[in-house]
């Protein structure tokens, strides 16, 4: 058999293997409902790796997220979808993910290509359990692949995927990586890779070791300006001081992170280590003000591994605090988000399968436990009340809230996207003073947990969004009697109208 007829029979088994382990999905995903919820910085990055690797001349034709489906060349097709795959499959969005390497695979592509595509597929292969599936993978798409930029790439996955069942041939692999990567100046693998060493170390509670790779990183990150390494090496060293019980050092580097202009991922990320840190200090006020915080992003752009995690941890802060309607709505909230995930046939794992867990054993101990929908809870206090008073209370809970998180005005208004003299101006109006707070504004749980949720938002977005959801109750409580909503907040019927326009369509 020639050496060619051997790569197409090699090139036909990996494909027919890969196959087998997709799910059927019986509903199926449009072309163009793949390329929203996906966050530019990830794409940009795909897209810049894809020009290091040389697998095409120029990415020119990649770098505009909305003109994907505009791709006329089969190759460039196939690399756009390995990458829409590649990020669905980072934020944990299976069925997205699925779908597009689905397209990617059907389309009749160059070797080198088709080995971008198999490497980007063995992510999600590893991250759903399937580990020995994506070695076998790997291996044998390197006797396709010819480009040697690429070939590195696969042998640096490999690392990965034996981090956690081969630490010391996880540490080979990706430490001969490093070395390329350096020798051939292409920093942003090299400090990644760093990173990973690092991380191996600290499975291993090799703390000294952990911290020189990651400092190492570190130093590399800085000096070629790569931010998006520099977030993560920043949460790994937060995380290296939980795992040391250092957890003021640790609350230190996540709060300082936290005030960058992080992109969503990295910002969810410290959220959800600073959440994590507070609950084990017993801080679940604390802990469920992180958690709200980051499963707003993390639902606002379909990050569902990390959505996972936030249901479950503020089911668990709240059962502390002995608040089960709080707990099962996220419970509630949590498990039917997963049934879309459920019904595909993939293997539960990680917070996924914690959630079904633990959901089942809360639900059978709490039998006679009503059902709670905290919006509709947290809006009680509106009944009755004006709209002016309304807005009163929402500015007065909102800003009580920034003023204990902020350390002083300009750091807030920062963070509002306002000037100082707005702030003051609501400040004396609403009379909030630093140090002296009305708490009697929180004694409804659900309207707490609600502010929180609205942190991480400018005050306008904050302000909007609230505006919707009060009108969006007030049109289910009075059976969409725009005049009867006019008269108890105490506005013009036009002004009702303007509101709730749109929530009907």
């Amino acid at each position: 058999m020639s050496s060619e007829n051997k790569l197409i029979t090699v090139d036909n088994k990996i494909a027919r293997d890969i196959r087998n382990l997709f799910p059927d999905i019986k509903e199926p995903v449009k072309p163009e409902q793949l390329t929203t919820n996906i966050i530019i910085d990830q794409y940009l990055e795909k897209t810049e790796e894809i020009i290091q690797l040389n697998l095409i001349a120029s990415g020119e034709p990649l770098k505009d997220l909305s003109q994907i489906l505009k791709i006329d060349d089969f190759n460039l097709q196939g690399i756009a979808w390995a990458c829409i795959g590649g990020i669905h499959t980072f934020n944990g969005n299976y069925k997205n993910a699925f779908t597009s390497f689905n397209m990617a695979l059907d389309l009749n592509v160059n070797n080198n290509v088709k080995s971008y595509i198999y490497a980007e597929l063995s992510n999600l292969l590893r991250k759903l359990g399937y580990t020995k599936e994506s070695i076998a993978i790997l291996k044998a798409t390197t006797t396709i692949c010819t480009n040697e930029k690429m070939k590195w790439r696969i042998n640096n996955l490999l690392g990965l995927c034996y981090k956690f069942i081969e630490p010391d041939l996880s540490l080979e692999l990706v430490s001969n990586s490093a070395d390329y990567y350096l020798k051939n100046n292409e920093y942003f693998r090299y400090a990644n890779a760093l990173r990973h060493i690092g991380g191996v170390h600290a499975n291993n509670n090799n703390f000294h070791k952990a911290a020189e790779f990651y400092n190492e990183a570190q130093i590399i990150a800085k000096k070629h300006s790569l931010l998006q390494i520099e977030y993560e090496i920043l949460n790994d060293e937060g995380w290296l001081e939980i795992q040391k019980i250092e957890y003021d050092k640790a609350r230190s580097i996540f709060l300082d992170l936290i005030k960058r202009d992080l992109p969503p991922f990295h910002l969810s990320l410290a959220l959800q280590n600073l959440g994590y840190l507070e609950f084990e200090c017993g801080n679940y006020r604390s802990a469920i003000n992180y958690h709200s915080q980051s499963l707003q992003l993390n639902l606002k752009y379909d990050m569902r591994d990390m959505a996972f995690e936030d249901y479950y941890k503020l089911v668990f802060a709240y059962e502390k605090l002995k608040e089960e309607g709080l707990a099962y709505h996220f419970y509630s909230h949590g498990y039917a988000f997963l049934q879309t995930e459920m019904d595909l046939g993939l293997p539960i794992l990680g917070y996924r399968k914690i959630v079904i867990n633990s959901y089942i054993t809360f639900l059978s101990t709490n039998q006679k436990l009503p059902y709670v929908n905290s919006h509709d809870e947290a809006l009680r206090f509106i009944i009755g009340k004006t709209m002016k008073e309304i807005r009163n209370i929402f500015h007065k809970g909102l800003l009580t809230m920034h003023i204990r998180r902020h350390k002083n005005a300009p750091v807030l208004c920062k963070a509002l996207d306002i000037d100082t003299r707005t702030y003051f101006l609501y400040q004396k109006k609403l009379n909030l003073k630093r140090g002296k707070y009305d708490d009697t504004i929180f004694n409804n749980q659900y309207f707490r947990q609600y502010i929180e949720a609205l942190l991480p938002y400018t005050w306008r977005e904050a302000n909007h969004r609230f505006e919707e959801d009060l009108f969006k109750f007030l049109l289910e409580k009075y059976q969409h009697n725009k005049k009867k909503i006019a008269e108890v907040l105490d506005v013009s019927y036009p002004q009702v109208v303007m509101k709730t326009v749109k929530k009907q369509n």
